[in-house]
């Protein structure tokens, strides 16, 4: 048992090891960003009006993830109203509506760069991991959302060995590489967008079922969606202008991130 153990161990070490060793050069001298700050070119009014007009479909008009279309998407909408969107920044919430989240996590935004965070993909452990691991882990971190964990000292470890430096040791999505130089006892935003999965979050872990889970790990975040072909949010820059795109940000920012809606006079 101790040598599977250590076999896994020490693929999974590997496999982080390539995935840090990739992202390290533009992390090493990283500071932590600023909390993100409403943009003073979002218009909150339009904002809502672009959002009921097209993005409640999905997200619904709560912001709850539950539009009219939303179980049309696998996975599920993101939702708004979730604690893990204090983690996001603005810009890019703002990137990933105007050029479509695989662009911006592979970095194709016609020039437009992240200056407080960097775009960081789910990277694939399948050449490391076993698919009957693979399923194991999952089940073992939705022990985390459930309470209910289950005893497996092979999967407690391989998760300790390639998962806790984003996801953190509990799986709160506090990890080394999301929290920088922050206090990960407070409030921050992540140094990389999107945020880990905090597993602890059920509104956030019910959008993924254990089918787009293992293909997750198995190959990535970018070719899930482009070779197993799972869904992910489009760009709508052809659609929307920079404004109103900039007022969306807002709007969700204010009204479901933050909870604050406005009244109209």
């Amino acid at each position: 048992m101790m040598q599977v153990l250590s076999f896994a161990f020490q693929r999974a070490v590997l496999a982080l090891g390539v995935f840090l060793l990739a992202a390290g050069a533009a992390q090493a001298a990283y500071k932590a960003p600023p909390k993100p700050e409403m943009p003073e070119k979002g218009d909150y009014w339009l904002g809502e009006e672009v959002y009921k007009e097209i993005c409640f479909s999905c997200h619904g008009l709560k912001g709850d993830g539950k539009g009219p279309n939303w179980k049309a998407s696998y996975p599920r909408p993101q939702v708004f109203t979730s604690p893990l969107m204090k983690r996001m920044t603005d810009e890019y919430v703002f990137a990933v509506v105007k050029y479509g989240k695989m662009n911006v996590l592979k970095e194709k935004m016609n020039g437009f760069k992240l200056k407080l965070s960097r775009p960081t993909a789910m990277p694939s452990f399948g050449e490391v991991l076993e698919d009957a691991q693979i399923r194991k882990l999952i089940a073992w971190e939705r022990g985390f959302t459930t309470g209910k964990q289950p005893n497996d000292p092979e999967m407690k470890e391989i998760f300790e060995a390639a998962c806790i430096q984003c996801h953190g040791k509990t799986g709160l999505g506090n990890g080394e590489r999301p929290v920088g130089s922050q206090d990960p006892n407070k409030p921050f935003v992540s140094e990389i967008q999107p945020p880990p999965m905090n597993y602890h979050l059920k509104e956030q872990m019910e959008r993924f079922d254990d089918k787009f889970l293992f293909w997750l790990i198995k190959v990535g975040r970018i070719d899930v969606s482009e070779q197993v072909n799972y869904n992910y949010m489009q760009a709508y820059g052809h659609v929307l202008k920079d404004e109103e795109i900039w007022g969306v940000v807002r709007y969700v920012r204010e009204a479901f991130i933050n909870g604050k809606p406005r009244t109209k006079k």
